[in-house]
């Protein structure tokens, strides 16, 4: 094996010197020759003060050697060393003291300039890194195309801005603008005409702003401006409308004249409720839609009470399909008569909400919540779904008890209603389709009688029945009865409950029921309160009913005892021992 090479000290790019306590040196290596003109044999047992310049030995004596003594080490120490010439020449010194007991110390030298000159290299790279840096810091936060401020710096600015005023500082205004007919330049010229459209769009804005209000490019045709100062509504307003006027202006773009708009949206900070900086911007946008509806070119400044009741309506539209979603409804069945016979004809299912705080809640604290929203969809197709599987198991243990549903309007005009029923009807194959019924409320077929038609004639091709609910209570009424095509007419209640009292009601039920007859429909009235309400539909002609005095809305497993007992003696017990002059029902009214 090979001896490796060895080196020797005088290679070393450094001075190396090695002196004692004493100050005496013993070993110099030839960089003290080549650097300040002292021969190793010249250095040789010399004093080290004769390398020293008066500074430099006064450092010495009372910093390094105690220091050497102390720790054992000193670094990076600035002396003055004299050349053979007389000049001092700065060097850095590292010095480390053996401690095995030789009272040796070892010295490292190197030139003062050259290790300045590493130190401003260092720096100098320092400088340029953080040039890099601050260089990358304002690419991140500028958009390319326009130089204005980007939704990441626009962002961080509002928010920081948002802080200041709850520190006290002024209020400000947040606009959300849309330009309006963007995309037909873009499709007409080209993209690269759009680019350039854009670009004098941006200045034109910086133009018409104050120099510190920030304007970002949130992507797109889309800016966000945001206007310092105490804003009112007023001159908010006044401000943003000229900006709105000078957008509106032609743009000239290569020799090409180009005419858009704008369509402007504002918010006001601070605000009655505390908000981040996207609900902020939000709100903005929000605003800006509305500008867009009402005709676009336009500012239209954000409702906080609107998006309050908006926002309300949300929470309770999640806290509804949660609802659902948790098993907390249910579907609870009043019972349909035959009040001449007897005969239970049915049952209809009325939905019912175990609230984990209200308690148990009627559809008149959820529907107006749900109304044409996919909550409602997603209800209307819960409460068809359910009422076939309750259907089906009275339909297994033998009891053939028809339910209706009510079905709203905007349900039943769905593109995938029919689809949807269809596949829920395939569940239940065995279950007889006469047992199921919808109820269709009456005013909600006025927009479009024809697809209503067409849908009510496709149902009941799959042998459903069809009811018009609470009929008499919207307009049109004899031109729907005569174009769709129904089962059975449902008086509503409101006209049965003043029957007795009074004459308009009374003569619109006798209408009702001469339109059923003349229209060969069945008829039925809901809201019989009383023994004297069920025998004067019966005088009318009006045999069918529903109520309380027949019966409450009950849970499933309830109807079933209460069919068993009205056909043993409910009925009788009613209507066939019932004094006519004095028999009232005393259950509450509904």
């Amino acid at each position: 094996m090979s001896r490796p090479d060895l080196f020797s000290l005088d290679d070393f790019p450094v001075g190396c010197l090695v002196s004692d306590l004493k100050r005496q040196i013993l070993y110099s290596n030839v960089f003290f020759e080549k650097r300040f003109g002292h021969a190793a044999h010249d250095l040789a047992g010399a004093d080290l003060f004769t390398l020293l310049t008066r500074a430099s030995q006064i450092i010495y004596d009372s910093y390094i050697v105690p220091l050497l003594l102390r720790e054992g080490s000193c670094d990076e120490i600035r002396l003055s060393l004299v050349s053979r010439a007389g000049d001092a020449l700065p060097v850095v010194a590292n010095i480390w003291r053996d401690d095995t007991g030789g009272g040796r110390i070892y010295w490292s030298l190197s030139s003062a300039s050259r290790a300045e000159r590493m130190f401003q290299e260092l720096a100098e790279a320092r400088e340029l890194l953080q040039q890099k840096v601050a260089q990358l810091h304002t690419l991140s936060d500028t958009d390319q195309l326009t130089g204005l401020a980007n939704r990441t710096a626009m962002t961080r600015h509002l928010s920081q801005q948002m802080s200041n005023v709850r520190a006290g500082q002024s209020a400000f205004a947040l606009a959300f603008i849309d330009l309006d007919g963007f995309k037909k330049v873009n499709d007409q010229h080209g993209h690269q005409m759009g680019d350039k459209l854009l670009r004098r769009v941006a200045r034109r804005m910086a133009s018409n702003l104050r120099s510190d209000d920030l304007i970002a490019r949130f992507g797109g045709d889309e800016f966000v401006i945001l206007m310092h100062g105490d804003f009112s509504t007023g001159t908010a307003e006044e401000s943003l409308n000229r900006l709105v006027q000078q957008l509106a202006e032609p743009f000239e773009v290569d020799s090409e004249p180009l005419e858009i708009s704008a369509s402007v949206g504002v918010t006001l900070y601070p605000q009655s409720e505390e908000i981040d900086p996207d609900q902020l911007i939000r709100q903005a946008d929000q605003a800006m839609y509305q500008a867009k509806l009402a005709g676009r070119n336009q500012l239209c400044l954000f409702n906080a009470d609107r998006e309050k009741i908006q926002r309300d309506r949300n929470e309770e539209l999640a806290a509804i399909r949660s609802g659902l979603a948790a098993g907390e409804f249910e579907l609870y069945y009043q019972p349909k008569i035959n009040m001449l016979t007897g005969q239970v004809l049915g049952a209809e299912a009325l939905l019912r909400w175990n609230h984990p705080v209200l308690g148990l809640t009627g559809p008149a604290t959820f529907l107006a919540a749900v109304n044409d929203t996919p909550v409602g969809l997603e209800m209307g197709r819960w409460v068809i779904a359910n009422a076939l599987a309750q259907l089906q198991d009275w339909h297994r243990q033998g009891l053939e008890l028809p339910v209706s549903i009510n079905i709203a309007g905007y349900h039943l005009q769905h593109p995938d209603f029919l689809a949807d029923l269809s596949r829920m009807l395939a569940d239940v194959s065995e279950l007889p389709k006469q047992l199921l019924e919808l109820e269709v409320l009456e005013t909600s077929t006025i927009e479009d009688v024809d697809q209503i038609s067409s849908v009510i004639t496709a149902c009941k091709s799959l042998g459903i029945q069809v009811s018009l609910d609470d009929f008499g209570t919207g307009y049109s009424t004899l031109g729907h009865l005569r174009d769709l095509t129904v089962d059975t007419l449902k008086i509503d209640r409101s006209f049965v409950k003043d029957m007795l009292t009074n004459a308009g009601d009374l003569a619109i039920l006798k209408g009702v029921i001469g339109f059923a007859r003349a229209f060969e429909c069945n008829v039925i009235a809901e809201g019989v309160e009383t023994w004297q309400h069920s025998q004067r539909l019966i005088d009318l002609g009006c045999e069918w009913g529903q109520g309380f005095y027949i019966a409450r809305p009950m849970p499933a497993g309830a109807l079933e005892t209460w069919v068993r007992d009205w056909r043993e003696h409910g009925f009788h017990d009613k209507f066939l021992k019932a004094d006519s002059h004095d028999r009232v029902d005393l259950e509450e009214g509904s």
